[in-house]
């Protein structure tokens, strides 16, 4: 064997190595669910049980005389993601948000439904359950879809609606462009995939779910390793890899909607949106401007697709705004 083949030679050696390393490191096994539970609840955190006998997380804060805020978080979220906002509002209202199933605390459920009108269902039951009467409904993201097409259903239910850095799409179309503008992180991009969507169940390395939130945002100083790890946590939590695989699924169909539906909402509507949004381009919520009667737009320069981890204060205000005059 010649000097050049040994080299080539060690070097795929060396090669096969890394890879086998690196897939030996990236291979995360499901932790128990009493386990995350255990580490990440806290005092304020619920457990209430649905129709399905399943055991939903929330939490119920700050004044429990005041306005109530009914918060949605997004795909591949939690209502971690809204912590950051209930200093700011909870002297003055009181701040409901939940775990949708396949997410958080909550992860998978009995029915195995993960999908928008399982969602909807799920926050009707909360609502009935916690007997509240009338409330702000607000959700980001994927959380925002939700929200307004709730709302459509509810709108007796509802004093206002508030949606944050989320999309309407009206056809392939426009979809199309959504994705071809947008950079979803990593993650979102293999989840399109029936195949990754497999692989993900076990190979979720922390650096591929940190690369998912730095994209997020625009601010970098937020990505702190206390912060990776509890998304890394949550995600590992039993059975939460193989519901976020079936409700990605469920969402490539379920995306396009009539904007004319839009016009229904015929209550108080506020939507906000980062202007440095990586995975929302601001032009996608044209539809919401154009056809929601009553509603307003605010924008945020330097924000990116998570305003309430960003400018939880900004945001707050801009809230409390609303609700006051609504």
């Amino acid at each position: 064997m010649t000097v050049t083949k040994k080299i080539i030679s060690w070097i795929l050696i060396i090669f096969s190595i890394l890879v086998v390393f690196s897939l030996y490191n990236s291979i995360y096994f499901d932790i128990p669910k009493s386990e995350i539970i255990a580490k990440h609840a806290n005092g304020s955190s619920q457990f209430i049980q649905l129709a399905d006998g399943s055991a939903i997380h929330l939490r119920d804060e700050g004044n429990l005389d005041g306005k109530i805020l009914l918060m949605v978080h997004g795909f591949n979220g939690s209502l971690f993601n809204y912590e950051p906002l209930v200093p700011y509002l909870s002297n003055e209202y009181r701040l409901i948000s939940l775990d949708l199933p396949a997410h958080g605390l909550t992860g998978a459920v009995n029915s195995d439904l993960y999908n928008q009108e399982a969602y909807e269902k799920v926050i009707e039951e909360v609502v009935e359950i916690l007997q509240i009467d009338k409330f702000y409904l607000v959700g980001h993201s994927m959380g925002g879809m939700i929200a307004w097409r709730y709302a459509i259903s509810n709108l007796d239910q509802l004093k206002g609606l508030i949606i944050i850095g989320s999309a309407f799409f009206a056809n392939d179309q426009e979809f199309n462009d959504f994705q071809s503008i947008n950079a979803p992180p990593l993650a979102f991009e293999l989840i399109e995939s029936k195949f990754f969507i497999r692989l993900l169940e076990f190979l979720t390395p922390r650096i591929l779910v940190k690369e998912g939130i730095s994209q997020t945002v625009y601010d970098q100083s937020i990505v702190t390793d206390e912060l990776v790890d509890q998304f890394h946590d949550i995600i590992l939590m039993e059975g939460t890899r193989v519901a976020i695989g079936m409700l990605a699924e469920d969402l490539e169909t379920n995306f396009i909607a009539n904007p004319l539906d839009l016009r229904k909402i015929n209550i108080p509507s506020l939507i906000l949106h980062g202007e440095e949004d990586n995975l929302v381009d601001i032009k996608f919520v044209d539809h919401f401007v154009e056809q929601i009667p009553n509603v307003e737009l605010i924008s945020y320069p330097k924000v990116g697709h998570m305003p309430p981890m960003e400018i939880p204060e900004q945001l707050a205000n801009d809230i409390e705004a609303f609700v006051k005059n609504n």
